[in-house]
């Protein structure tokens, strides 16, 4: 062995320079210098929703947690941005129909047009290095415990360091979402199973760019060559593995800081890890720096000749005296533990295969920051040293000595997101790995994610006035939902907006009117197969002759209803109004029924040997007409429609939209059915999607306590109007809106919105403002409710049946060859 000695190298490799050791615990790293490390997701707020309070409040908590903290501690901020997948997997999808196909490759079309799409995520690690023993606590010089071991020793510094880390993340917990890092188990496609650690795998990321996880060997050391694997280059821009790493540094500030100051970077289109490096000081220590560096602007306040000659009178250097008048209210501050003191070290990396396009985006970011009042410089010489100390768990590396305060730190560091919405359906009924409902835009390079559950709950309201794009929005919810496997639709709508998309998805559009020769002839005693069908029959009779005759059946006239609907069970047909009103051995409910017969105004509508209504994925009931017949006339229809649709839920995935539903929230029967479906349907797998141009309806229909608990996402149109306050008598727009949850800063933001453009989501998930980047040819289907065009739509309906789609978009002048997929090409 000793004859090899001269030919193995000494210079050091990546492992080396890497200070990771050991997984000595789930999500807990041994480094070689004996510290602690571990670290968290987090998610702050959306900074463009939240009010100046807001972030403040935000800068506080996280000051007030740095100050917790003291010499030996260590903390990487990082906020990562990555490129996204443009749009979600096509095979992910299952429209049943080649029109709404149609609609979601338009969409990925433009999706891809609009080239790379970016996300963030933000990743809080923190470190501890334990004291050394002959820097302890008193105690353990005064008693001497002779069954002290290191490894009691060991186990006391874990059980600080996760108490810490617990303390940090309650005090942190209401305005970040926080998660650890944690190790877990998987199985391979051979059925062996293996172990990764979440950190692990970030420190691999931040080390390479790679993005593939590392299997925990069963001896969980040497990290430093697990994660190190890879050849270093260095020089002014080093190179490990295949990318580049260009470092962009912070170097000088704006006289003053603000929450959020640094959040442009939430917007760039390039990828990087922005890392905020802070390094706390304990008191003593920060006190005596700051000391040494008041006695040095002191002394400069007079020129040299003047101190060595004692002179007096008043100073010469002004610039020193300021400065010695700032460290002392810095040492004040201090000295309050209202800020900790500590070194603070701002990096931006950049990584990437080809030299000169890292450093040109290194450039552009550099210069985006310097128009914030910032220095900047890309680095050369320093930039090894830079890049080492952007690693979590590298301490020693590229230190900044001029101390900063926590409350600054807070500030710079990245707190907020521009929250892009959930890449997968969160619904738990739904197949594994759906993708999200919709995808729009919104600010910078970040897609918006469009999916209307939290959890298992998928009630949405939809607010906005008049001409703001509300139908727009329903009718292409509506066109995307078509997306998951056996999705059903059951939309009753106002105006015909519906009328073009459900036709031209192949699904039944009703209008329910008595003066219209195509209105749906109903059967409401069809369908008496099991004893719940024959319930609801004779309640439905009652209700019936309730409303005509003015009072409740008796007793002896309920029983008469059983008896009749009993007899009209045995057989399989004859179950039509006039054949009940044959059976039944009342002539005061004869009397009353006659209303709904053939000899009656509404036997066109209701009183049918067969049930019109056939069984289709996607149903839309126009319901304008009928809402203003009565409730003697609309009740009945009203509550067939909803029997139906309740019976159509069998757990697919089922949606429901309820469109202009200031009409139905004013009518008792239909606000009294909304408050059950909202809270019974999630059960059924269904989501309820409320729409009203009239928020003070909503607010007066004795239900918006349940609307506000049942309904957890909720979309907002823009409102110019949104910040008029009302009186002690009236309620405003503004009332009403902060009502449902929104603050000043959103209250502006529908009023400066642009209508037909904009809209505002909301929901215990995250707020965002976005676009659906509608194309001419989805618009043909979602955009049209004029008398005119539904009136072409219908002729062209009816001359060249399914076909009709294409000449629609023929005479509109839109190409739609280019989204056609071959399974499809055959339907034109």
């Amino acid at each position: 062995m000793n004859f090899l000695q001269p030919f193995r190298s000494k210079a050091k490799g990546v492992p080396d320079l890497l200070n990771w050791a050991a997984l000595v615990d789930d999500g807990v790293i041994l480094c070689k210098d004996g510290a602690l490390l571990s670290a968290f997701f987090y998610r702050g707020e959306d900074s463009e929703s939240s009010t100046n309070e807001r972030l403040n409040l935000v800068s506080r908590r996280v000051n007030d947690a740095l100050t917790r903290l003291g010499t030996g501690w260590a903390l990487w901020f990082d906020s990562v941005r990555m490129p996204v997948a443009a749009y979600s997997d096509p095979a992910a999808s299952h429209f049943a129909d080649p029109i709404t196909h149609l609609i979601d490759e338009e969409r990925r079309a433009t999706a891809l047009a609009e080239g790379e799409h970016y996300e963030t995520e933000n990743v809080l690690c923190v470190m501890w290095t334990p004291p050394i023993k002959a820097s302890s606590k008193l105690a353990d010089f005064v008693y001497d415990d002779d069954n002290s071991t290191k490894d009691d020793l060991a186990k006391k510094h874990h059980q600080n360091f996760e108490r810490v880390l617990g303390e940090l993340q309650d005090n942190l917990s209401d305005v970040l979402e926080m998660r650890r890092l944690k190790s877990f188990r998987f199985t391979d496609d051979h059925g062996r199973e293996h172990l990764q650690d979440e950190l692990v795998n970030y420190l691999h990321f931040v080390l390479t760019g790679l993005q593939h996880g590392i299997n925990i060997p069963p001896v969980p050391m040497y990290l430093d060559a697990l994660i190190g694997g890879q050849e270093l280059y260095v020089g002014d821009t080093p190179k490990i593995g295949d990318n580049f790493q260009a470092v962009v540094a912070i170097e000088g500030f704006p006289a003053e800081s603000m929450p959020g100051i640094l959040d442009l970077m939430n917007h760039m289109a390039i990828p990087y890890r922005f890392t905020t490096r802070f390094l706390p000081l304990d008191l003593v220590e920060a006190m005596a720096i700051l000391k040494k560096g008041q006695r040095r602007w002191k002394q400069a306040e007079r020129g040299f000749i003047s101190q060595v000659m004692k002179q007096g009178g008043p100073a010469t250097n002004l610039d020193a005296v300021a400065m010695t008048a700032e460290t002392e209210a810095a040492m004040t501050d201090a000295q309050s533990a209202l800020v900790a003191f500590g070194y603070y070290t701002p990096t931006i990396t950049l990584t990437g295969p080809v030299a000169k396009d890292v450093l040109a985006d290194a450039r552009t970011i550099a210069a985006e920051i310097r128009k914030l009042g910032f220095a900047t410089r890309v680095e050369t010489v320093n930039a090894m040293e830079a890049w080492l100390g952007s690693l979590p768990g590298h301490v020693i590396p590229n230190v900044r000595r001029p101390l900063v305060h926590s409350l600054a730190v807070a500030d710079m560091a990245p707190l907020s997101i521009a929250w892009p919405g959930l890449p997968e359906n969160p619904c738990p009924f739904y197949e594994e790995g759906s993708p999200p409902l919709l995808q729009g835009a919104t600010s910078g390079a970040t897609p918006f994610r469009l999916n209307l559950h939290v959890g298992d709950l998928g009630h949405t309201l939809v607010f906005g006035p008049t001409g703001a794009g509300k139908s727009v929005l329903l009718s292409t919810i509506a066109a995307q939902f078509r997306r998951y496997r056996g999705a059903t639709i059951t939309a009753f709508d106002k105006g015909n907006s519906m009328l073009p998309l459900v036709l031209a998805s192949g699904g039944k559009h009703y209008d329910l009117s008595p003066d219209n020769e195509q209105s749906p002839k109903l059967c409401p005693l069809q369908h008496l197969d099991t004893p719940g069908d024959a319930a609801w029959a004779e309640e439905w009779i009652a209700t019936c002759f309730a409303l005509s005759a003015g009072k409740q059946p008796t007793p002896g006239q309920r029983k008469e209803i059983h008896r009749a609907i009993s007899l009209m069970r045995q057989a399989s047909y004859g179950r039509s109004l006039t054949n009940f009103v044959g059976t039944v051995q009342d002539e005061e409910i004869r009397e009353a029924l006659n209303h709904y017969t053939i000899t009656g105004a509404l036997g066109d509508l209701l009183d049918a040997e067969q049930d019109g209504l056939a069984g289709a994925d996607f149903s839309v009931f126009e319901i304008e007409d009928l809402m203003n017949l009565g409730a003697k006339n609309m009740i009945p229809v009203l509550l067939y429609l909803f029997r139906r649709f309740e019976k159509s839920l069998t757990g697919q995935p089922a949606l429901l939209i309820l469109d202009e539903a200031w009409l139905m929230l004013g009518n008792d029967v239909f606000r009294d059915k909304i408050r059950e479906w909202l809270k019974v349907l999630r059960k059924a797998n269904c989501a309820v999607v409320i729409a009203t141009q009239s928020l003070s309806d909503a607010q007066a229909s004795g239900i918006m306590d349940v609307l506000r608990e049942s309904c957890p996402t909720k979309i907002f149109l823009p409102n110019e109007e949104a910040g008029l306050s009302g009186s002690d008598q009236v309620l405003g727009p503004r009332d009403l809106y902060l009502g449902l949850g929104l603050n000043e800063r959103e209250l502006d933001i529908l009023a400066y919105a642009t209508k037909k453009k904009h809209y505002y989501y909301v929901s215990p998930l995250g707020r965002r403002l976005f676009t659906l980047e509608l194309g001419p040819l989805t618009l043909a289907f979602v955009a049209v409710s004029d008398k005119e065009g539904v009136k072409r739509v219908k002729a062209l309906h009816a001359a060249h049946g399914p076909a009709w789609p294409y000449e629609w978009l023929r005479e509109r002048g839109v190409s739609y060859q280019r989204y056609q997929s071959e399974d499809y090409r055959h339907a034109a």
